[in-house]
């Protein structure tokens, strides 16, 4: 059966009359807003075409939407932020996008539990200044946070900077309101610290991109915040001392929250697009920089702060560093952050190609070398860009298209490289996705990570939980 076949465009009149008894004005079928929530940020050369949006404001809304879906055999596209660089969150072939972005409210925060609930549609920095009003953190943290949703965060297991320090998000979620492609509502999980009752059927929604359910609301674990960090920007004399460095900072006591790594050609992007002469406080540029973040320790800031200089220190006698500069304030160290997290901004420009994989952390930089040859010896028009999570083994690799190259052609050129990169990743036992999904980019590479056995399990739990297929259909697998 064929894609037209199995699916009613949600587009169908007498469907979109359906979908406005149930939702009123909420109901979107022309204009440019049917562009702006039918598709994430990755451009993938394919179409974007929903038929309709839906807006509901209400889980029963939700409830209703899939229940007409499913009875009238629409395909259903969950939206969150749409920050996702895979093409999870894009319609394709007219199917009804349901926008879960006025599901927005912070339910409930329970200081002693350390839990906040919430509706999907919150925004992680949300959930973060909720957390904090009451004195606690919500520590999974990366540059989109400002318009990625909980709900779409959860669908992807997002990662982010802290990930050494606190895991992805399977870690910090407790509870899922779940209404799944029958219509029905499913709890899984809450306010229970222990449950051991069977299956945890939680995890399964975790991760796995709108293609089980619609997660429309979530219980989040919190935690205290430390006392303080310390904050420092580095450069390094080459990509081994990335390795040697970060054994080091495992090696000794300290107590370490982030380790984000970022090429030279990173830098030169992040100070052209700010329009800037110099490239931070740095004086010596190396081929690699690190910015590290370390907790105070029991001692306070003065002791931390000196014993990661001596660290420190005992890098530069060993020719792994060239130069450091550490934060003496709050607004200082939200500047050194920012060379990092202005990264993905000052690529937009060059309509990146993108890849986020990861390898062993103790094979990270041998990986980034044979990358960089590969690129070199395939693609040596394009420029190719490498920063990621060093203490997870994330690594982003970007592509960049040059000025005087039409789109089609770039994109060409990269998927025509893809197959060489992914066999790379393969060859170092690594992910084809380490945080961002697999999507509609990634789903011919799924078996570099992924057994046939598993694969053919996550298709069986697939049929169990969406046996008409409906829910982001043609996302993940072929």
């Amino acid at each position: 059966m064929s894609r037209d076949q199995a699916f009613q465009r949600a587009d169908d009149e007498r469907f979109v009359q359906r979908l406005r008894a149930l939702l009123g004005a909420d109901v979107v079928t022309e204009g440019e807003d049917l562009a702006y929530y039918g598709s994430d940020r990755c451009k993938g050369g394919w179409p974007v075409a929903p038929g309709a949006i839906a807006l509901p404001r209400t889980i029963e809304q939700v409830q209703a939407i899939v229940r007409a879906c499913s009875e009238a055999r629409v395909a259903i596209v969950p939206s969150g932020g749409r920050t996702g660089l895979t093409g999870a969150a894009t319609a394709i072939n007219g199917e009804l996008v349901v926008s879960l972005e006025r599901l927005s409210e912070i339910l409930e925060v329970d200081g002693p539990s350390r839990l906040l609930r919430c509706q999907a549609g919150a925004t992680v920095q949300a959930v973060q200044d909720a957390a904090a009003a009451q004195g606690l953190v919500y520590p999974v943290d990366f540059a989109a946070k400002g318009s990625a949703q909980i709900g779409g965060s959860i669908a992807t297991n997002a990662g982010g900077v802290k990930v050494i320090r606190h895991g992805l998000t399977r870690e910090r979620v407790a509870g899922l309101e779940v209404v799944l492609a029958s219509g029905e509502r499913l709890s899984l999980g809450g306010a229970l610290v222990k449950n051991n009752t069977g299956y945890d059927l939680r995890q399964l929604f975790i991760g796995s991109e709108g293609t089980l359910g619609l997660i429309v609301e979530a219980t989040l674990t919190l935690t205290q915040p430390p006392a303080g960090y310390v904050v420092v920007l580095c450069s390094l004399a080459s990509d081994a001392a990335l390795s040697q460095l970060f054994a080091r900072l495992r090696a000794s006591s300290l107590v370490l929250s982030a380790f984000e790594c970022f090429d030279r050609g990173c830098v030169d992007q992040v100070v052209a697009h700010r329009g800037v002469d110099q490239a931070g406080p740095l004086e010596q540029l190396g081929p690699m920089q690190v910015l590290i973040e370390v907790e105070h320790g029991a001692d306070g800031h003065e002791s931390t702060q000196d014993a990661l200089m001596e660290l420190l220190g005992e890098a530069q006698e060993a020719d792994e560093l060239l130069d450091a500069v550490v934060a003496q304030t709050q607004t200082q160290a939200q500047e050194l952050w920012a060379w990092r997290e202005d990264i993905s901004e000052s690529l937009h420009a060059h309509t990146p190609h993108k890849a986020d994989v990861a390898v062993p952390v103790r094979e990270i930089t041998r990986f980034m070398s044979r990358w960089r040859e590969a690129v070199a010896a395939s693609l040596p028009e394009l420029e190719a860009l490498c920063f990621g999570h060093v203490g997870d083994g994330n690594l982003h690799l970007n592509l960049l298209r040059p000025d005087d190259m039409d789109l089609d052609e770039f994109l060409g050129h990269c998927h025509a490289f893809d197959p060489i990169m992914y066999a790379l990743v393969r060859e170092f036992q690594g992910s084809v996705s380490a945080e961002h999904g697999i999507g509609l980019l990634k789903r011919e590479y799924l078996g570099h990570t992924r057994s046939a056995t598993e694969i053919d399990a996550m298709r069986a739990i697939k049929r169990i939980f969406d046996p008409l297929g409906i829910l982001n259909p043609e996302k993940v697998f072929l």
